[in-house]
């Protein structure tokens, strides 16, 4: 399909880095935040994974919208709030109004991060998606580099200013509207046929990868949030402190999987869907296990690569494989549950590993969650060869 114009793809683009910046943007600050706030460590990781929950539950009611109204107006409404709801932490001082501010926001992440999608599945067909899908990966991954180093600087002046980042969400939106096209789903050729009829529980009856598609979306959110949230105060623990360095060791995880989404579609055409699974999960588990073994930043850097280039595999690969897996008419709704495990998986990350930190240090964090991906390297052996 050839509806779109190179503008709209950049607005696209520039839109999706906005749903990593999320909670990455304050994550260099998050130690500032715990003093300012008089917070506990798990209690401020709350502040960075609230959003989370809230675009978990929203995700689905998105999608329905999106198959009944179109994408567009569910975008454009999405960016604007972002905008007012993340940059509201500007002004911010109490702990639980910051929290009320981060729900509002995930709102807006939930609109944006599905219609992205679906805008994508939509305007592009077979290897031309893969590619673009690929490029909304590298957008994620190089803007959330350049929004967490931002957030980092800012961070030197006050724990408040990095929120003001969230306020491009406004100007994005207005751009939006005028710059991208809608593509209603009953236009798009269903090129398989499916009837338009299928109940969404159908569905998941027919298409049981979607579970695994979903899992694999879910363990690699629980697994960034782990780095967010967790890896700060490692560093400080081995002396690194500095909010911008911080950014910078937090940033190595989104360079390594944007230059891996680069290639996506080239990948893709070389490895199937199943082969960029074994070969995630076996980076994830010699990243982590190495993490939690290193005192030294020359260990821990390219650890925290070896995730990002799972990570830059896996995230397009997700994407577009539940775009094909399903008839056309349905891609809002399916599609919105790829954020509604992916969120759930960050809201939940300091929550899972919050018994470890308390039981068996904070370290331990890294090696549980690298011996985790190992466990589920040997199950996918056995069980995902069908797919």
């Amino acid at each position: 399909m050839k509806t779109h114009s190179t503008f709209s793809l950049w607005i696209i683009l520039a839109s999706a880095t906005l749903t990593v910046m999320a909670g990455s943007i304050i994550s260099p600050v998050l130690n500032l935040m715990r003093e300012g706030l008089g917070a506990d460590p798990v209690s401020v990781a709350i502040i960075i994974t609230t959003h989370g929950i809230f675009v978990a539950l929203c995700s689905p009611l998105i999608g329905i919208l999106i198959d009944r109204v179109g994408v567009k107006r569910p975008f454009v409404l999405g960016l604007v709030l972002y905008g007012l709801a993340g940059g509201s932490g500007l002004f911010i001082t109490s702990y639980w109004v910051l929290i009320i501010s981060r729900i509002f926001l995930g709102v807006a992440v939930a609109a944006t991060f599905t219609s992205i999608t679906v805008v994508i599945l939509n305007l592009y067909d077979g290897a031309e998606r893969n590619k673009v899908m690929g490029w909304r990966g590298s957008s994620n991954s190089f803007g959330g580099i350049i929004w967490l180093l931002l957030g980092g600087f800012l961070g030197r002046f006050s724990w408040h200013l990095p929120f003001a980042a969230y306020l491009v969400g406004i100007p994005l939106g207005f751009i939006a509207l005028l710059a991208v096209p809608e593509v209603q789903q009953e236009k798009i050729q269903n090129p398989n046929g499916e009837s338009k009829t299928s109940s969404v529980l159908q569905i998941f009856k027919d298409v049981p990868v979607l579970f695994v598609i979903y899992g694999l979306i879910f363990l690699a959110n629980i697994l960034l949030y782990a780095i967010v949230v967790f890896l700060p105060q490692h560093l400080e623990k081995i002396g690194i402190s500095n909010p911008f360095y911080i950014g910078l060791f937090i940033s190595i995880a989104p360079l390594a999987a944007g230059l891996t989404s680069l290639g996506y579609g080239k990948l893709r055409e070389r490895l199937s869907y199943s082969m960029i699974v074994f070969i995630a999960l076996a980076l994830w588990a010699a990243g982590f296990t190495t993490i939690s073994l290193g005192s030294y930043s020359w260990l821990i850097a390219p650890s925290i690569a070896l995730f990002g280039i799972g990570l830059g595999m896996v995230m397009p690969a997700a994407m577009v494989w539940v775009g094909e897996s399903v008839p056309v008419s349905f891609r809002g709704r399916i599609s919105s549950y790829l954020a509604t495990f992916g969120f759930v998986g960050q809201f939940l990350s300091p929550i899972i590993f919050r018994p470890v930190v308390f039981s068996l240090g904070l370290s331990s964090v890294f090696l549980v969650a690298g011996g985790g991906c190992a466990f589920l390297f040997l199950l996918s052996l056995i069980f995902m060869r069908k797919f």
